[in-house]
């Protein structure tokens, strides 16, 4: 069974409409929060081909959503929170390295494990993979940075 544009939320117009529903706000509370016309609300909510950057991110404040969630759907918002957990998880593995190995590298360093990493990992890739971190394919790089400890 096809599903209509409606049900797929895939416009901007969808996702404006539903945010102000479920923020509670009646077209005419956002018109006048908006100091728009009821119309303008209308149009925003049915036919709106651009909306303006500025107008985006007041609607997002009001209706109190994310503005890439409005503008990108439900799957924009949850890449940060993919990307914020591979950090912690690059993070664990190079701290567990640097236990492994007995040595206590100064902050740069593990920034550079950390942001080299992570470069590796979200290579030809808009979002971190939602695989677990392989820390062996990674163990050799960790510990070459950190040989540099041993050597000065």
């Amino acid at each position: 069974m096809a599903t209509s544009h409606r049900d797929s939320l895939e416009h901007l117009f969808d996702r404006i409409r539903l945010a102000r529903e479920r923020s509670g706000m009646t077209k005419e509370d956002a018109s006048a929060a908006l100091g728009v016309s009821k119309v303008q609300i209308w149009r925003l909510e049915n036919k709106s081909n651009t909306v303006s950057a500025e107008r985006l991110f007041e609607i997002a404040d009001l209706y109190g959503v994310d503005p890439r969630k409005l503008l990108h759907g439900e799957k924009a918002a949850e890449a940060p929170h993919k990307l914020y957990a591979r950090i912690g998880e690059v993070v664990a593995m190079v701290e567990e390295e640097a236990q492994r190995l007995d040595v206590k590298p100064p902050p740069h360093l593990v920034g550079e494990a950390v942001v080299e990493i992570l470069r590796q990992e979200t290579r030809q890739q808009t979002t971190p993979d939602i695989t677990p971190l392989d820390a062996m394919k990674y163990q050799g790089l960790v510990s070459l940075l950190f040989k540099q400890i041993s050597d000065l």
